[in-house]
């Protein structure tokens, strides 16, 4: 197995990558992935990814909507009124590794609606998002493997329906300026991209941010808290945005209509710069994002009680940090190739790298790269072929935890302070709005942090996977909301 993981990681580090379709609640098209801004070209930002979109840059434009509520779609659409839903399911299986083997599946349905505000009520510039999550399933990574970073992005661990997107977007000076505010969720602003949910494995998608999503530094899908973002697009190849929210985990457990703040331990802060090519069109379209995040909110020690030493050996409350914690990241992408004159199949290589400047933190710092082939075959242009390598490096702290907690159980084996994390996929268009995408993923040193206890060191995980998404608007011929 190692054989193989090296096998993967090779074709990572020698190979390139390709923007494709992708499923993911993100925003439907940013300002880094379009021509010069206008109020008609700019303007969503907070809705999820439609799987029916093409890649972007490609040049591709998607047919008219064609289904059997076509007309039905079209004349809401002419109202300002879009309506989207989308059905995802994941299995996974592992045949070696990790604490134990298993199967999980899990199901995700988010839904809402985008309405025009400028066609409903003539409001200029205007729009009113709103998304609804619920997952169901379980898990491979919480059930049997017992690693942190799951197989299965849409797993979540609460079963409920839940509001996870409230928002107003506003465009300014035709569209150089955009504010959105509301009931938002961090990650879908900042390291955004539209690549990243090719793949199921959770180390890429929903974003590469292991950092911010296991250290709980920003707020992600589906749980939205009050908060707003103010980006500006300063010219074709540059922008700069900021953004606020609200850090309240006490709320993740609801169905997201308690908007009180009387939890709220802190406040999330991120800020970003973007450098672009002038137009998603060029051959070697790019994309880069530098940013920093932080959270105010106090951090418990993973290791040290409040007198600094071993809460394993010594008890005692866990050290808590007043200071919060901070993060940067700096990710890009860019087209390498593009095949038979055809925009829409191309090659394209990501990735980047995600730190924490702390040193108590669950995870320190993770290195991504992979490519993404949109269209391997001219007979299969909607497919795509994917691989990506994470190596993800845990923080001091908590390698100090496991090595102390796996002593105090017996156990000698060591804790390894790095994890590597691979996968390979086929994104195979079944029909319009509806695609299958096998995948193989592979963890080399699978850290035990949900169980610190285990005796024994997890040996190298193989697991198996399947995705189907289904874009219930494009299978009933809804239009969708650029």
């Amino acid at each position: 197995m190692k054989m193989l993981a090296a096998l993967v990681g090779c074709i990572v580090l020698g190979t390139t990558s390709s923007l494709a379709e992708t499923i993911q609640e993100k925003p439907a098209a940013t300002a880094e992935e379009q021509p010069a801004p206008t109020a008609q070209t700019d303007r969503a930002r907070v809705i999820p990814q439609l799987h029916i979109l093409p890649p972007p840059g490609s040049g591709f434009t998607p047919p008219p909507p064609d289904g059997p509520f076509r007309d039905v779609g079209q004349a809401l659409a002419d109202r300002g009124i879009y309506l989207r839903a989308l059905l995802v399911d994941e299995f996974a299986a592992n045949t070696t590794g990790g604490q134990g083997r298993g199967s999980a599946n899990s199901l995700a349905t988010p839904f809402g609606t985008d309405l025009d505000l400028d066609k409903m009520v003539g409001w200029t510039g205007a729009t009113f998002h709103m998304s609804i999550n619920e997952s169901i399933g379980t898990s491979l990574a919480a059930e049997h493997t017992l690693n942190a970073v799951s197989f299965q992005t849409r797993f979540k661990t609460y079963h409920n329906m839940r509001l996870s997107a409230l928002s107003l977007d506003q465009d300014l000076f035709d569209g150089k300026i955009n504010v959105t505010g509301g009931r938002v969720s961090a990650l879908t602003f900042f390291n955004a991209s539209t690549i990243y949910c090719n793949f199921q494995n959770n180390s890429v998608c929903f974003n590469p941010a292991v950092l911010p999503i296991q250290n709980r530094t920003l707020s992600f899908f589906p749980y939205g808290t009050w908060g707003g973002r103010v980006k500006a697009t300063l010219s074709k190849t540059f922008y700069v945005q900021a953004g606020a929210f609200e850090a309240n985990t006490s709320l993740i457990p609801t169905n997201g209509f308690d908007w009180s703040i009387k939890d709220g331990t802190g406040v999330q802060t991120a800020g970003e710069m973007g450098f672009q090519s002038a137009s998603p069109l060029e051959d070697y379209a790019y994309h880069l994002r530098l940013g920093g995040f932080r959270n105010t909110s106090p951090v418990s020690d993973p290791f040290l009680n409040s007198r600094g030493v071993s809460r394993i050996a010594y008890k005692g409350a866990a050290l808590i940090h007043d200071e919060g914690q901070t993060g940067w990241y700096a990710m890009g992408d860019m087209v390498v190739a593009r095949f038979s004159g055809d925009r829409q199949r191309n090659l394209t290589l990501f990735g980047g790298m995600i730190g924490s400047t702390a040193d108590f933190t669950q995870f320190k710092k993770q290195t991504l790269l992979g490519f993404v082939l949109t269209g391997p075959f001219e007979s299969r242009p909607d497919d795509t072929f994917g691989i990506v390598g994470s190596y993800i490096q845990l923080g001091p702290r908590e390698v100090d935890f496991l090595r102390a907690s796996r002593a105090a159980a017996g156990g000698t084996d060591p804790v390894h302070n790095a994890e590597s994390i691979f996968e390979i996929n086929y994104g195979y268009k079944v029909a319009r709005g509806i695609k299958v995408s096998p995948n193989i993923q592979y963890v080399v040193n699978p850290d035990n942090i949900l169980r610190p206890g285990a005796l024994h060191q997890s040996e190298d995980i193989l697991a198996f996977g399947v995705r189907l998404s289904v874009e219930l608007g494009a299978v009933l011929g809804f239009p969708v909301w650029r």
